[in-house]
């Protein structure tokens, strides 16, 4: 399913969103799952999200960018509680990132440009999130065209998702 950025600023607190504070379940909050030098990339509400049956209906997914590698590698986890905690504190420290990654843009699935897309199936794998910077209008993830978190269907069905790997071309 395609989707394309919304303006700046304009996520719904609940909503799918690139950047910014991502919004998780309290316990989130108190101690991360992520690693300390992850910053937030996106949240997808996948009751926002036609997977066509291939993430679950429902629940948040989040994608964090490690930052500790001198390539993007992006981490993935999932919550089927209701996120109800705006976490703040995220992506504090990460000033060296080449956007703006303190403001939010609201996801708007159905529509968008080529190689903006999620939850696409491959073979034997899923593409849980595709961007295209240049498609996108960001200036992120310099010289690369495309920017995916993609996982093995079987690691899919246990949600397995330390199993993401990240592809760039």
């Amino acid at each position: 399913m395609r989707y394309r950025l919304g303006k700046a600023g304009d996520a719904e607190y609940e909503g799918s969103r690139f950047f910014g504070d991502p919004v998780v379940p309290e316990s989130w909050a108190d101690e991360e799952p992520w690693p300390e030098d992850c910053w937030f990339m996106c949240q997808l509400n996948l009751g926002e999200l036609d997977s066509e049956g291939l993430l679950p209906a429902s629940g948040y997914l989040y994608l964090f960018v490690d930052a500790s590698f001198d390539i993007p590698e992006i981490r993935a986890y999932y919550s089927a509680e209701e996120p109800d905690t705006i976490y703040e504190d995220c992506n504090r420290g990460f000033d060296e990132v080449e956007w703006d990654i303190h403001t939010d843009y609201p996801i708007e699935f159905g529509d968008g440009p080529e190689g903006c897309f999620a939850a696409e199936g491959r073979g034997d794998d899923v593409i849980i999130m595709s961007l295209d910077p240049q498609a996108a209008g960001i200036r992120l993830f310099e010289g690369y065209r495309s920017v995916r978190a993609v996982i093995a269907r079987s690691a899919l069905s246990r949600m397995d998702l330390r199993a993401v790997r990240t592809e760039l071309s």
